[in-house]
């Protein structure tokens, strides 16, 4: 049976992907755990060698932080549903993803360190790691998450596009994607998406003046709402605002390079 995952799941991945690719942020990890295992919090500066303890440190910044990471972006997508303040809602999913941590450091200390080696007790440890946890996703949240994309409006001298003007009126916004099934096209703005009964073609000369690019036989693409752009071998996909992803056939590789998103060979 195939894993559902909600759109919102896949929308924090596709705004985690760009962080978790970079290696500057594996790298700040390392150095933060390096930070930590020379000062030694909890005991372990007497309990373990320097060695070890560095070795146990950069171990637990790396596998906490990136779990942290997506566990926090993850719950914080799914959270602000609710409407509560950005803020709150980052503390919230910092203290939901504390209670998986905190099971991940202690099932991880039970293994790799003896019993005493950590000074404090374990319900300090548990309180000092869903704060750090919390404190960590409200940090992440106004460090890379504080402006959300702002959806691109039209010049004040451009007349809106045409195709908006077949759309329900509560799906009028900017257009972010074009996509041909069978004989309808399947229309995404930022407000939502909704099927026409037209071509591929006929609704990509009503989607002028906005800015856009065929990427397949099958899609179109507004430039403004292209996240991110990647190679697959001949081929190449693009990641859109909303999280969704599309191929970009062989074919059109060559306008994508042209239009600074794509890196040439």
């Amino acid at each position: 049976m195939a894993l559902i995952v909600p759109p919102e799941i896949d929308m924090a991945l596709a705004q985690l992907r760009p962080i978790l690719r970079n290696p500057r942020f594996w790298i700040s990890l390392v150095a933060l755990g390096l930070v930590i295992g020379i000062a030694g919090p909890f005991g372990t500066i007497t309990a373990l060698p320097v060695l070890p303890r560095l070795a146990y440190w950069v171990f637990m910044v790396l596998l906490t932080g990136a779990t942290g990471l997506i566990l926090c972006r993850s719950l914080s997508t799914l959270l602000s549903r609710s409407g509560l303040p950005r803020l709150l809602v980052a503390l919230l999913a910092g203290l939901i993803a504390g209670a998986p941590i905190t099971l991940l450091v202690h099932g991880l200390n039970s293994l790799l360190l003896r019993p005493g080696d950590v000074a404090v007790g374990l319900g300090t440890l548990t309180a000092s790691l869903f704060a750090i946890s919390a404190f960590i996703s409200v940090a992440v949240s106004q460090i890379f998450f504080a402006k959300p994309p702002a959806a691109p409006v039209l010049p004040p001298y451009m007349p809106p596009p045409r195709l908006l003007n077949r759309l329900p009126k509560a799906l009028r916004g900017p257009l972010i994607a074009l996509t041909a099934t069978d004989h309808y096209t399947e229309v995404t703005t930022t407000l939502g998406s909704t099927r026409l009964l037209m071509r591929l073609s006929d609704a990509m000369a009503e989607a002028a003046p906005t800015p856009g690019l065929r990427i397949h036989r099958s899609h179109w693409v507004a430039l403004d709402h292209i996240r991110d752009a990647r190679r697959d071998g001949p081929r190449a996909s693009v990641t859109l605002t909303n999280g969704t992803e599309l191929p970009v056939s062989r074919s059109h590789v060559a306008a994508l390079e042209e239009t600074g998103l794509l890196p040439p060979r």
